[in-house]
């Protein structure tokens, strides 16, 4: 059996290469897996656009495709007949799209993964296997995906000793599941809604590379850590400001009044200066 592996994580692959030595690889480019010290001494090829990706499965010689963090939809009905299997990181059918990770965090459903059957939807094909991480609000972004990395891993051994064959011939239906893909927007606080949407946004995007963020005079600020206080002398202390305006500002840290309470944005990016007292912070 000869296996062709197209994506962009390690860790799946790493359990594909200890079963057999007749792989394909294939590596999205600028991703984490395209800087893996895995690829050294692994023979490997570079695809970028979904064009590549078709022009390889359509070329290349394979029996079963292994896809795990491919970013781009398969349109089968111009590729050959073969066993075209995705490792998706969410608990299907919940949190479909790009990012379910960050969708587990800020809709507060479980995670998880699933190795399923590509069919012509976005993940909706028959499932194969699954494991779920339940969800709990101590998570954030960066422990999530790595969490999420053993349940893919995890999961693609059971569908190994499944032959790939799924439990079923569809995937389950239901009206209560979530669809999210990030967009620019969805990284700014929340300022309208609750002091846990709040904290959730900021540990949904905490990673280093991401940051929630926040505008200050149309400035664009990025925060990577957060906590609530409701102690009642820092309270009393800020009382005079606005909701929503900055009471406080030390280190690399604002202090912003809210209603019945006070959040610490931490490790801010930005230029934080005194000056920053008493003007408002405008999120979504």
């Amino acid at each position: 059996m000869k296996y062709l592996f197209i994506g962009n994580r390690r860790f799946v692959l790493e359990e594909l290469l200890k079963r057999s030595s007749d792989v394909a690889v294939y590596v999205m480019e600028k991703t984490h897996l395209h800087k893996e010290n895995l690829l050294q001494q692994l023979p490997h090829k570079v695809i970028r656009t979904s064009e590549e990706v078709h022009r390889v499965l359509i070329d290349e010689e394979y029996d079963i495709l292994i896809s795990n963090g491919l970013p781009h939809i398969l349109n089968l009905a111009k590729l050959p007949k073969k066993l075209f299997v995705n490792i998706h990181p969410s608990f299907l059918p919940d949190l479909r799209g790009v990012d379910p990770v960050l969708g587990s965090i800020l809709f507060e459903r479980d995670a998880g993964a699933t190795c399923h059957i590509i069919d012509e939807g976005i993940d909706t094909g028959p499932i194969i296997s699954q494991e779920k991480i339940p969800f709990s609000d101590d998570l954030h972004a960066s422990l999530l995906y790595l969490l999420s990395f053993e349940a893919e891993k995890r999961c693609f051994i059971s569908a190994w000793e499944r032959n790939f064959i799924p439990i079923d011939q569809k995937q389950p239906t239901s009206t209560d599941t979530v669809y999210f893909t990030r967009s620019y927007n969805t990284k700014f606080l929340p300022l309208t809604g609750s002091d846990y949407e709040v904290i959730q946004t900021v540990k949904a995007f905490e990673n280093k590379n991401q940051g929630a963020r926040f505008l200050i005079d149309k400035q664009e600020f990025r925060c990577f850590d957060i906590w609530l206080s409701h102690n009642p002398f820092l309270l009393e202390m800020i009382s005079q400001h606005e909701i929503n305006s900055v009471a406080m500002v030390y280190e690399d840290t604002l202090i912003v009044k809210r209603n019945r309470s006070a959040i610490g944005l931490r490790h801010v990016e930005g230029n934080l200066d005194k000056n920053l007292v008493g003007k408002m912070i405008v999120g979504r």
